[in-house]
């Protein structure tokens, strides 16, 4: 009998994990605003001043990475620079993202770490990520990003179409939309300013969550703003 019971209790654990549903992220037309708005921006800069990278949360100041050297992301003389790691990561419980910068290609080396709690409008949640870049539509600039992977618990799978080589172009949008029950996740990659030169972060790569109101039918789950939302309707 008690072989039985502990058999039950397994398929019912087995039933539960497999209905629970994962969390992924595909490429997706571009939710335009006012149907959507910045929740956080991550930006790395070619910025040769000490901004080299910064965290914009919705409701927040910006915080402003570590300056690791003018140079860092150079040399700036056009003849490209070395290729970086970085990482964002969202806590969906504490509603917090961090966007951390890697001295190496490889995740170690921890050169810039911020950590900012985006304010969510009322009904909204997260829907997206914009990974992009801007080389200020200027010819000899160019930027690259490989091996970009997403995580949700399960393991890091790659994502289809976020690769990508920007060259020259101006502030171009990748989509790419959070399916499945929201929870953490982290998104990773390396970077690299392939050439170019400015003394501005006019040369920038970005990775932009979008929040929005979640249509009807949406597999994503309700975030903070939604949440919130929901209560004060009971």
């Amino acid at each position: 009998m008690k072989n039985l019971v502990a058999i039950g209790a397994l398929a019912l654990a087995a039933i539960a994990g497999s209905a629970q549903a994962s969390l992924t992220l595909t490429s997706a037309a571009f939710p335009a605003s006012p149907a959507s708005t910045s929740a956080f921006n991550a930006i790395g800069t070619f910025n040769f001043g000490n901004q080299k990278a910064r965290l914009s949360a919705a409701g927040q100041s910006d915080l402003q990475g570590g300056n690791p050297g003018n140079g860092w992301w150079g040399p700036n003389t056009g003849t490209g620079g070395l290729q970086r790691s970085w990482e964002v990561i969202w806590n969906n419980t504490a509603g917090t993202v961090t966007f951390n910068v890697y001295a190496n290609n490889d995740y170690t080396g921890l050169a810039m770490t911020m950590t900012q709690t985006p304010v969510f409008a009322p009904g909204n949640t997260l829907v997206g990520l914009d990974i992009g870049a801007n080389m200020s539509g200027v010819a000899g600039r160019s930027f690259q990003y490989t091996n970009v992977e997403f995580n949700d618990g399960g393991g890091f799978v790659s994502v289809p179409g976020a690769n990508a080589l920007y060259n020259g172009v101006p502030n171009t949008n990748n989509y790419f939309a959070l399916n499945g029950t929201l929870g953490d996740f982290t998104l990773r990659g390396q970077a690299q300013f392939l050439s170019g030169t400015i003394t501005s972060d006019g040369m920038r790569f970005f990775i932009n969550g979008r929040q929005a109101i979640p249509t009807p039918g949406a597999a994503a789950v309700l975030g903070l703003g939604g949440l919130l939302a929901a209560r004060r309707r009971r």
